[in-house]
């Protein structure tokens, strides 16, 4: 009764919201801030408080309807009308607006008041649905406590035969629960502990099931009944009697790994000890070859690290040393070119020019080498705005979007933990790719816009469910790529077209996928030929 009397009170709540947005929107279209100006401002003021809530309003009612995918989706439309006038409804109202030419604004207001009565209707309609639900409860209520006090009656007779099959099967339960002990490979020792003054000084083995006599290479027999300060050297080496000690006072279970080494075994356990009434419960099984298994991992991952920096150090030498010889080439092809090219026939001319373009192509793919093979996972992540990013690289190609005519659309992008540099690289490349590729026939335009993902679709792409994911796409109308090669254009060196009518190393999109990797996110395409293409960036909001 109390669920289905909080959902009318919640619905209630809704419609005063629905109805609080109507009043306040009115006089955001009312409000001018040429009212500050006439004697009457106090007056006016009033309406651009009740105009300055509303997005506060939209936000709350967001929250309100995440219940109700219907309204959700009406309140998602409501807001993108709203907010989208906003800027004008804060420097005019609709009278000026009117006057400026402005009046086909108009229509967007009638659809927001449209959008707010479709939804108190169904808020409406549904506060009715609840109500009745609400009514047939209090009947089921009624109902429910005369059957409860029937079964209240039936339980006591019940309980009282229950116990006495209880007691039987008791007895025979303790037999199971022994031979189950005795059959485990893990071993099990219950200690009780010895206090003096309240203080515990000792602990006695009460019970230990037969696995110990395989695992410790001690009798059972001659243990039992013993103190733990009477067992060999073992017990105090290892300051068992303090950690029992600590589980047994604060009744915090604890889980480590003992070396357990005498004259008869050297072997590694795992134990974990759990409270029991003015003692504790010690189980415990081999992990020796675990251990072993586990040392063998630590070299291997150590020759690992050495192998890959030792790559690594061998690329950036190699490339580094490449530049060089490329240098002289291009140093002395620039001064054939500049001193002996008019003494060249037509077919030298081209032979020295070619030779000019792959000296460049070669020096463009060496430090895109570096650059990709000096990219690594560093955990220097900081509180990065991707607005300031994307900022950024569009003044870097500020030149190349002039020459291309291209139109860049951008929504509001996230702030998440990242390297800036990287996210720097990041965008750079999609970029360019998207301005490199453009189709000729028609105007570039590029458009980036987030959202925030859903638990579903995090669940969906097998991600982290305790991490909020954000989804940045990058979307271009160029010249696009077979479905079949969304894939392959993330591997290194992968071109799909000529390299004299689209240059490049085929670096640049392999470096975005490791960027992406190195912030444990995904990164993937999806386009048609001669239909554009869209790159989508799944990004975590925060970093281990």
């Amino acid at each position: 009764m109390q669920f289905f009397n909080d959902r009318v009170d919640h619905t209630r709540v809704v419609i005063t919201t629905f109805e609080q947005i109507s009043d306040n929107f009115k006089s955001a279209i009312v409000y001018t801030p040429t009212y500050l100006d006439i004697p009457e401002r106090d007056f006016y003021l009033n309406y651009k408080k009740d105009a300055d809530s509303v997005p506060k309003q939209l936000k709350q009612l967001k929250i309100l309807t995440a219940d109700n995918s219907n309204q959700l989706k009406r309140v998602d439309t409501l807001e993108k009308l709203i907010l989208g006038q906003y800027d004008i409804l804060t420097k005019m109202n609709i009278a000026e607006m009117i006057r400026a030419g402005k009046s086909d604004r108009l229509i967007i207001f009638l659809q927001v008041h449209n959008i707010i009565n479709r939804g108190i209707e169904d808020e409406n309609r549904l506060l009715m649905a609840r109500k009745s639900d609400l009514a047939k409860t209090i009947r089921l209520i009624n109902l429910l406590t005369t059957v409860f006090a029937i079964l209240a009656v039936g339980i006591i007779l019940l309980t009282f035969l229950t116990n006495m099959f209880i007691t039987r099967r008791r007895k025979w339960l303790e037999g199971f629960l022994e031979s189950i002990l005795n059959t485990s490979k893990n071993g099990v020792v219950y200690y009780r502990a010895i206090r003096e003054h309240g203080k515990i000084e000792d602990f006695r083995i009460d019970y230990l099931n037969i696995a110990v006599k395989d695992l410790l290479g001690i009798e059972p027999s001659d243990v039992l009944g013993k103190k733990l300060k009477e067992i060999p050297s073992f017990v105090r080496q290892t300051e068992l009697i303090n950690r029992y000690t600590v589980v047994v006072e604060t009744g915090q279970p604890q889980e480590f790994e003992a070396h357990y080494k005498t004259d008869m075994a050297d072997r590694w356990f795992f134990v974990s000890l759990m409270k029991l009434e003015d003692g504790l419960t010690a189980t415990f099984h081999n992990i020796s070859q675990l251990k072993n298994y586990e040392q063998d991992l630590k070299n291997n991952i150590q020759e690992l690290e050495t192998s890959n920096n030792e790559l690594e150090q061998y690329a950036y030498v190699a490339s580094h040393d490449l530049q060089e010889p490329l240098r002289k080439i291009r140093s002395f092809g620039s001064y054939l070119h500049d001193t002996q090219k008019e003494k060249l026939d037509d077919k030298g001319k081209m032979h020295l020019d070619k030779i000019m373009s792959a000296a460049e192509r070669m020096s463009t793919l060496i430090k895109d080498i570096l650059s990709f093979s000096s990219l690594k996972r560093r955990n220097e992540y900081l509180s990065t705005d991707l607005n300031i990013i994307v900022e950024g690289v569009l003044q870097d190609l500020d030149l190349l979007i002039n020459q291309k005519n291209a139109s860049i659309k951008k929504d509001k992008l996230p702030v998440i933990e990242a390297i800036p540099l990287q996210m720097t690289q990041l965008f750079y490349n999609l970029l360019n790719n998207s301005l490199k590729f453009i189709n000729e026939k028609r105007q570039p335009v590029i458009t980036l816009s987030s959202r925030q993902l859903s638990k579903s679709d995090v669940e969906q792409l097998s991600l982290d469910l305790d991490k909020v994911y954000y989804e940045i796409e990058v979307q271009d109308n160029g010249i696009g790529f077979s479905a079949e090669y969304e894939e392959q254009i993330f591997g290194l060196f992968k071109r799909l077209n000529e390299r004299h009518f689209y240059p490049g190393s085929g670096i640049g999109l392999a470096l975005c996928r490791k960027v992406v990797n190195n912030h444990n996110g995904i990164i993937y395409a999806r386009s048609k030929e001669g239909d554009g293409a869209k790159f989508y960036i799944i990004l975590p909001e925060k970093q281990q």
